[in-house]
Formats: structure tokens, sequence, C-alpha cells
């Protein structure tokens, strides 16, 4: 596998995909022999409450290595994608990096990170990260990025509204569009889901209850599962809620979720498709929210939580660091079940360990036991560097169900197009 050098199609689709991405500095040759300083990126701008809790990490990392200072540095989302190709380009950069855990393969593929498939694999508690997001971090059958932190979506609901109209949670698609009538006509002006008609998140929910795939690949060729009886299921009853059942306005079909939450916080719909990380922006939008909502998982067809999208963030050792030992210790303190509990916490996420998320802290929590319950249903989107081509530049499943929704293209054309251009992203040599 050789390094790409210069900006690549794979390298402009990655760096399309910054709001999902890590950033990086650099560590040159020079310091090569110099384990008296361990460089790590960390992603956004850095809140007071990370930059203590990464002192905290520190402090703890020196008991074993007292001589070596850990240097943070925060990279902006929107700068993550030209640092990382600057650092391939000119040979530097971190010993440790965060990465959105979408984008580890992609990175991967171009030698940015190195393999870890050995140090995971003797990591005691490495054995209990979610299998489905250690796999997420894997390429070639190599392990090239530890998970670090976990989210999946659910269903923000106003029980106030929920109360008047005498309904409860829904746990099937009928009674999703039962409960979303019968609150709407408690209240005029109003509609009964802020539906994200242009994210594709919230949707696969729906794909995958339904039993549809994304993509599957045999033989090194991948296969499109949306012209599949129930992925098309899975569209129709999608953008059936704003065309037949009406139940979200025809506005929906360009609201990502950012819209949808804010139509929920400012009491314009019953109910939001939105993650566990998002309730400080709701809260934000309505400080008074919190005395009247709820969350339920997002219901399968006929009862039982469907299954959920698993985002976050990786972190990962990069490829030209000589200081792989010291970065190693340094992401096992970091992502110690303690540690990883306390920072997924102070975000509104999920630590990455099964017996953690199984706790009483989150099953007991108003907010957080529907995410909970969502966490042990996780699936990932298709394991290859292409897929951020087909996901982000190219907005295959979003522009699907957008056409449908505005009237555009009937769910069998609509599926079997995208079903198509995702082949062909995915089979392009």
């Amino acid at each position: 596998m050789n390094r790409w050098k210069r900006l690549t199609p794979v390298t402009a689709v990655v760096a399309s995909a910054v709001m999902v991405l890590a950033g990086c500095g650099g560590s040159g040759d020079d310091e090569a022999a110099d384990d008296s300083k361990l460089t790590v990126w960390m992603m956004g701008e850095g809140s007071d409450a990370q930059t203590a809790f990464l002192d905290g990490v520190e402090t703890e990392f020196r008991q074993k290595h007292p001589d070596t200072d850990v240097v943070v540095q925060y990279v902006p989302w929107l700068e993550a994608p030209k640092k990382f190709q600057a650092a391939l380009a000119g040979g530097e950069g971190p010993d440790v990096t965060e990465l959105g855990n979408t984008e580890t393969q992609g990175w991967a593929a171009q030698e940015a990170l190195a393999d870890i498939s050995g140090r995971f694999g003797g990591w005691a508690e490495g054995r209990d990260v979610l299998p489905d997001l250690v796999r997420n971090a894997q390429l070639d059958g190599k392990q090239y990025g530890v998970p670090w932190y976990a989210g999946v979506r659910a269903v923000y609901y106003r029980t106030d509204w929920f109360a008047e109209a005498g309904v409860q949670p829904p746990k099937t698609w009928d009674e999703l569009v039962s409960v979303a009538k019968a609150v709407q006509a408690k209240k005029p002006g109003s509609y009964g889901i802020a539906l994200p008609g242009n994210s594709e998140l919230p949707f696969y929910s729906f794909l995958w209850g339904a039993g549809g795939e994304i993509a599957t690949e045999q033989g090194g060729t991948w296969k499109s599962g949306y012209t599949s009886p129930q992925a098309q299921q899975a569209v129709k009853f999608w953008t059936d809620l704003v065309t037949v059942h009406k139940v979200a306005p025809p506005a929906a079909a360009g609201w990502n979720e950012i819209d949808a939450r804010t139509q929920f916080a400012t009491g314009k719909a019953a109910m939001a498709f939105a993650g566990s990380w998002q309730a400080g922006a709701i809260k934000k939008d309505n400080p008074d929210i919190e005395k009247v909502w709820g969350t339920f998982p997002i219901p399968g067809p006929d009862g039982g939580p469907a299954p959920a999208f698993a985002g976050g963030s990786d972190i990962a050792l990069w490829q030209d660091s000589k200081r792989q030992d010291l970065a190693w210790d340094y992401l096992t303190v970091l992502l110690s079940k303690k540690n990883a509990k306390t920072f997924a916490g102070s975000l509104g996420f999920f630590p990455v360990y099964s017996d953690l998320v199984q706790g009483g802290d989150y099953a007991d929590d108003k907010l957080m036991a529907a995410f909970a319950s969502a966490m042990q249903r996780t699936r990932v989107t298709p394991l290859t560097p292409k897929w951020v081509e087909v996901s982000r530049t190219k907005t295959v499943t979003q522009a699907m169900n957008s056409s449908v929704i505005k009237g555009q293209k009937s769910v069998q054309q609509a599926t079997a197009d995208a079903a198509a251009e995702m082949e062909s992203i995915l089979n392009a040599k």
C-alpha cells in the first residue's frame, strides 16, 4: 500500500467530511529520540471541562512516565482534513490523534495511522469494547483505532402533549403514526414529528428495523441493498410520514437533524429524532424543555426497538510516531473504563464498554434510558474507505429520500437510482 503524497480523489472525499473528523499537529523526525514530549491532537475547540479532564489524564499517565510532558493541541473540525493531509505530505504528525469513527478506515488506507492489532489484542479492557465499534476501526483485518465514546439516536417527545392526547410512547411503526396524528390533532399549528428528511442516520434505524441492508460485500464486489423489498418498505414508511400521513411538513424534505431538533425545542413538533449529545442544544433553545421532555427508542415495524447507528470518535496512533510505546500507554490511560465513562458522560455520549452501557446509571436516567437501550442494538455503515464519498460527498441516501418526499421519484425509481450510484462508487477501481 503506497502513501498518497498529494490530494487524491479519496483524500478529497475524506476532506469533505469536515464535521466528523478530528485534527492533528506535528512531531518531526528531529524529535525522534526525545521521549520528553508526547503530542496529542484532539478535535474541536477544547472546552475548559475537556482541558481539565485531559490534565487529569496526563497526571495519571505521568505516574508511569514522570519525565514525559503531554502536549494537547486542539484543531477545529473545519481545519482537520487539511492538517491530516499536510502531515502526510510533510512527514509530520502527532503521536496520538482523535478522529471521527466513520473516517478511521479512510485515513488508515493512506497509511496515516499505525496498525495496533497486536497491542489491542493484548489489552484486557479492550475485550469489553462493543464489537461493532471495534470492527468499524479496522481495515483489511487490522486494527487502526480504538473506540473512545459512542452515541446513538432515539426519539425525544413532549410528555405533556402525550398526556393531553392520552397516548403513550409508540413501540411499532403503526403506533408511531397513530400517536403522531393524535398529538397533532390536539395541538393545531404543530405537527407530530420533526422528521430530518435530509439526514441518513435516523433513517438507517428504519432500514435495519425492516430487515434491510445498506450494502454488502461478496468476493470483493459491493452490492447495494436498496432495491430489496425490505429497504423499499423502509423508504416508503419514512417518506409516507410526510406525503401520506402528513405528520411532518413538506419542508422536512430539506431538514437535517439540527433543523429537526430546533423544531422540537421551539414547540413546533411533538417528537424529533436526535442524539443524546444534542440535549444541551435543545435546552439552549428552550431552557424549560427538560421539565416536559422524555425519550423512547426508535421503534421497529412490529414492536421492540430498532437497531441504531453507532457514531462517535476513535483514538489512533500516528504511523510515523517514533514514540508508539509511550503513545499506547497514554491511549490506555485515556480510554480506561474509569476515564472513558467520565468523559463520555460529560458530553452526553456513552462509554464504549458493554458492561458500562448496561449499568444502572443510564437505565435509571429519565433521558438516557432510551439511548442506553438503543446502544444494545447498534449497527455501523459499510466498512470501506469509500463509504465517506457515498455518505458525505454524494449524499446518496439523503438524496434518495428527499426525491421521494418532493414527489420527484417513486420509491422504486429512487431506490434503484440510489443503489446504482452507491455500487458505482463502492466498486470503483
